[in-house]
């Protein structure tokens, strides 16, 4: 099967899973709203009732901003409560979220609903966390080692220049060379996830390795699949920011702004479970025709 027949198969699956972006959207709102409430809760404590709570109406105040974490950076909850703690949280809800999307795209015939979402999610998530542990060894050692030397490869080209050219060529050629390597390990895990939910398996080594192999043989195959719908976030990203620069922000249309904002972050939740099918497809097609 083509690409393109992929893709457009991976399109058809997500738009008829699509209410599973609404969970993902709603469990990203709660989120948001429990990890922002301490920082709206301690700026209206000290700016309420005062000329600077008209001024942050009006705008950010960077210089408020600043007096206030110095006056809090003693705390230690500020620190690791407000700032570390939300993004472990995120990735553990991000794993869990991952079990929900790959367990429901298995289950083709039924329309997702939000209990079986949440049992898939709890299901398969210890696996997903093993997977979780081994992409950060694997992320660890190409970033740590393999840029290292590929970035001392650039050094060598551009420790005799005369200009700023090879210096700005260089830079964005490693940005370019980082992005196109972490969507690979990426991709890569998703279909250890996949792997592990299709053979119901807890396996997380074994599946690790099966998945190199079935990777390696088709690299170009599913890392075509994978920048394509990855050229569609793109896309949704670029409308976003189109939209947001026509929208004023002021008066009654500042709510419609904030429906554009919520509308892209819907969008973004699409498109995640746009990769995951395209990749359950593209798995699925040849498991069956190695049958």
């Amino acid at each position: 099967m083509t690409i393109a027949r992929l893709f457009k198969r991976s399109v058809n699956t997500t738009l008829t899973k699509s209410r599973m972006a609404v969970y993902l959207w709603l469990f990203n709102v709660i989120f948001g709203l429990l990890i922002a409430a301490p920082f709206c809760f301690m700026i209206r404590n000290e700016a309420s009732r005062s000329l600077m709570g008209d001024r942050l109406i009006r705008g950010i105040d960077f210089n408020f901003l600043g007096d206030l974490i110095t006056k809090y950076s003693d705390s230690g909850a500020l620190l690791s409560g407000g700032i570390i703690m939300p993004i472990f949280l995120f990735i553990l809800l991000s794993l869990f979220f991952n079990g929900g999307i790959i367990g429901r795209l298995f289950a083709e015939t039924e329309k997702p609903n939000l209990k079986d979402f949440l049992s898939d999610g709890a299901r398969y998530y210890f696996r997903f966390f093993r997977v979780f542990i081994i992409s950060l060894f694997v992320y660890g050692l190409v970033f740590g080692l393999l840029f290292r030397m590929i970035g001392s490869i650039f050094e060598a080209w551009t420790k005799n220049a005369v200009s700023e050219w090879p210096l700005i060529w260089a830079a964005n050629l490693k940005f370019i060379i980082l992005l196109l390597l972490f969507s690979i390990i990426r991709m890569f895990f998703d279909y250890v996830r996949i792997r592990l939910v299709a053979e119901d398996s807890k396996k997380t080594i074994r599946a690790t390795f099966l998945t190199f192999g079935f990777v390696f043989k088709r690299f170009f195959k599913t890392w075509a699949l994978y920048i394509t719908a990855a050229a569609v976030t793109l896309s949704f990203g670029v409308i976003y920011l189109l939209g947001v620069k026509i929208i004023p922000n002021s008066g009654i249309l500042f709510i419609v702004l904030l429906l554009w904002q919520q509308f892209y972050v819907i969008s973004k939740m699409w498109t995640k479970i746009l990769f995951f099918s395209g990749e359950y497809h593209l798995f699925k097609q040849v498991e069956n025709s190695a049958v």
